[in-house]
């Protein structure tokens, strides 16, 4: 098995010191529940986890997997959008796993406009040291308009507030999926 290809498997390491001390968790996209299920069994045992999709098939997935931690769970069938509406207080650790959902309908996709709206909520939200993931996916068209976004949007956080890194994949083709890393410094 490769390592340094596999982005997702890469930032869950980078964000395990983080979700260590964590009280509030943010999956804004729960998709086949994956990341919630990561998020679960590697934040401390009073961690409340938020997990989001605009999908019902999503979040039924999500439920089936993470079915040993519900009672800490709350599955929200809303946008991510929404962040601000149902998450109170600071986050502490929040995950974005862009695109859409494998095995189901390539048409719902999430969209540069409710994503960049989920991430400024977020990044308002975010304590200090918080960590917040977002894994790009430029494969597609609606992807590729959420990459642009990103890119400037993350490119001109200030300095004195968040520290932003990416992971690209250098030699794969333009189109790999990439993560950014975010952390609120102050």
């Amino acid at each position: 098995m490769q390592t340094v290809s596999n982005v997702i498997n890469l930032v869950q390491q980078s964000i395990l010191p983080a979700l260590a001390g964590a009280n509030v968790i943010v999956d804004a996209t729960a998709g086949n529940g994956n990341d919630t299920l990561f998020l679960a069994e590697h934040g401390p045992d009073q961690a409340k986890i938020y997990a989001f999709d605009i999908q019902q098939a999503a979040l039924e997935h999500t439920r089936l997997k993470t079915a040993a931690y519900a009672s800490r769970i709350e599955y929200i069938l809303a946008s991510h959008a929404e962040i601000d509406k149902q998450v109170p207080g600071n986050i502490d650790v929040a995950m974005f796993n862009l695109g859409y959902l494998p095995g189901e309908e390539h048409k719902v996709t999430t969209v540069k406009e409710s994503t960049r709206m989920a991430v400024e909520q977020v990044l308002d939200k975010l304590s200090i040291n918080g960590i917040c993931i977002i894994v790009a996916y430029p494969g597609h068209e609606a992807g590729a308009q959420e990459a642009v976004m990103l890119e400037e949007f993350l490119g001109n956080l200030p300095r004195r507030d968040y520290t932003v890194g990416c992971y690209r994949l250098l030699n794969h083709r333009q189109t790999a999926p990439y993560a950014y890393m975010v952390e609120r410094v102050r």
